[in-house]
């Protein structure tokens, strides 16, 4: 018989086998995302380049031959809504150039024709019965003329070129002449002047047809309190918030730390339970040892005795 094989058992420990874990993949922190603002009337509407992204990708289907009649329908109804889109996109974005541009000199006139209106009011409210017909009739048509002039600036058209109520030419009066000559004379020159008396003329109209006060510095001061509300009611959530932030970080550092595991109850109450039963462990030892020894004495007086 030839020799038997022994049979070579493989130590598993010793064996490298694959593993199955999966690797762990290390997370990237996560930064929090702003929220969005809210849409108000300004950017209800996307902006002009992303509307005119969607008409060209609509023309582009539209272009085709094999298309379906109701997604050529749906689709011609999309294009003009977009065109829609693009035309008020485009306006709104033209109001607010115009606004930026211009917003400097219209806080300076309107601060002027605020000031010029009060001191007309004042001139009337002091002027008494005693005074002239023609010098009140004056000062009551200065006081309308100037009511146009704050509408005017109120309410010009968004879209056009602002054309300034007092222009170099008024603001510098040659010697000799007054402003309202100097006014006269340049609306004779310049077309930029007949502009702008087309201008006042047309707020003249809407003031007669009510769609525009004959009061306007009533609503601009109403206006201007409402804002002041706003901002006051604005400012005092955020002085109240930072307050409440301030007292959260208080709390959280007057709150006392625990040491360990020293001061917890639980683990306070088993130290005392093993101290009592190591107590009452020595006593048995000790009671044990004094019967072991009254043994042993007895035993050696039985020896003596022997």
């Amino acid at each position: 018989m030839g020799p038997s094989r022994k049979a070579t058992t493989s130590d598993p420990s010793s064996s490298k086998q694959p593993s199955n874990t999966p690797h762990k993949k290390s997370k990237r922190p996560q930064h929090k995302k702003h929220p969005a603002p809210p849409p108000s009337a300004s950017n209800a509407l996307p902006g002009v380049q992303k509307i005119k992204a969607a008409l060209r990708q609509t023309r582009r289907l539209l272009a085709k031959d094999n298309l379906a009649a109701d997604v050529r329908v749906a689709t011609e109804r999309r294009l003009k809504s977009l065109e829609a889109d693009l035309a008020k996109a485009e306006q709104a974005r033209l109001e607010r150039t115009m606004a930026t541009r211009y917003h400097k000199i219209k806080f300076f006139e309107r601060q002027k024709v605020s000031r010029k209106l009060a001191q007309t009011k004042r001139r009337l409210a002091s002027a008494g019965e005693e005074e002239e017909k023609e010098e009140r009739e004056k000062l009551e048509a200065r006081l309308a003329e100037l009511r146009v002039d704050l509408n005017y600036i109120l309410h010009y058209p968004k879209t056009k070129k602002y054309i300034s109520l007092f222009p170099p030419e008024v603001r510098q009066a040659q010697a000799g002449q007054s402003a309202a000559e100097t006014a006269r004379a340049a609306k004779e020159k310049s077309d930029t002047d007949k502009q702008r008396e087309e201008i006042r003329t047309w707020m003249r109209k809407q003031m007669d047809a009510g769609e525009l006060s004959w009061e306007p510095e009533v609503e601009l001061e109403k206006a201007e309190r409402k804002a002041a509300r706003a901002l006051k009611a604005t400012s005092s959530m955020e002085a109240q918030s930072t307050q409440q932030a301030k007292g959260k970080g208080s709390k959280t550092k007057s709150m006392p730390k625990k040491t360990g595991i020293a001061d917890d109850d639980f683990f306070g109450g088993d130290d005392d339970e093993d101290q009592d039963g190591d107590d009452e462990q020595d006593k048995n030892e000790s009671s044990s040892d004094s019967e072991d020894g009254g043994g042993g004495s007895d035993e050696d007086v039985d020896m003596d005795e022997d």
